[in-house]
């Protein structure tokens, strides 16, 4: 084993102690909030879902359930309960896909793409800003997290990053929810529409890569 691998086997550690200890954290203040407070068991619900909807690889959709929330509480606090479930999701990310990046098998094909390059030659003019304008516009916003995690980007400044665009954008989501005032059916059918969705792109890629077509 040499120096590199070295490296990426003692920050992979760190990255799964991080999301290991995130988790347990979120855990503890979701249950301890569902037992005390009965009243935000539907915001803690929503905290929790965030968590899988803003992993790398998922296809459940977030935005109905936000909108969902902020029926029920006060804008700011859904915008910051979907902010907290995503930063448990990038210490996820950064633990299981920066091993998957960074792996020996991986990490050499990634590294001789002429697309990775060109990404990455782009990523590394302002990451931080890239990582901003991402979370907060309506694009999509894994290229930003895998350039990020493939990059070895410090996770400090993603979550920094992350916290300053996702936050005012849950908000304006949360504010429109608030006042909107959807029907409950309205968004399950959209939230079943969009994981569909999102699962058959899913399926796609997949498919592609194992057919070698795309």
């Amino acid at each position: 084993m040499n120096l590199s691998d070295l490296g990426t086997t003692d920050r992979t550690q760190r990255y799964r102690t991080g999301a290991i200890a995130a988790l347990a954290t979120v855990l503890l203040v979701a249950g301890l909030t569902a037992v005390l407070f009965p009243g935000y068991r539907q915001l803690v619900a929503y905290g929790l879902y965030a968590i899988p909807a803003h992993l790398l690889i998922s296809f459940l959709p977030h935005e109905p359930w936000l909108l969902f929330a902020a029926k029920l509480y006060p804008p700011p606090v859904v915008a910051t309960v979907g902010v907290v479930g995503c930063l448990a999701a990038i210490m996820i990310d950064y633990w299981l896909i920066g091993w998957l990046v960074n792996h020996r098998f991986v990490a050499p094909k990634m590294e001789q793409s002429q697309a990775f390059k060109t990404a990455e030659r782009y990523f590394g003019k302002a990451p931080f800003l890239l990582i901003v304008v991402s979370a907060v516009a309506p694009v999509p916003f894994y290229p930003a997290k895998i350039l990020a995690i493939a990059t070895n980007y410090p996770i400090g400044r993603f979550i920094a990053a992350l916290v300053i665009g996702r936050f005012p954008r849950f908000w304006a989501l949360a504010i429109l929810g608030e006042r909107v005032q959807a029907p409950n059916s309205v968004l399950v059918w959209a939230a079943v529409g969009m994981a569909a969705f999102g699962g058959w792109r899913i399926l796609v890629r997949r498919r592609q890569r194992l057919t070698g077509t795309g």
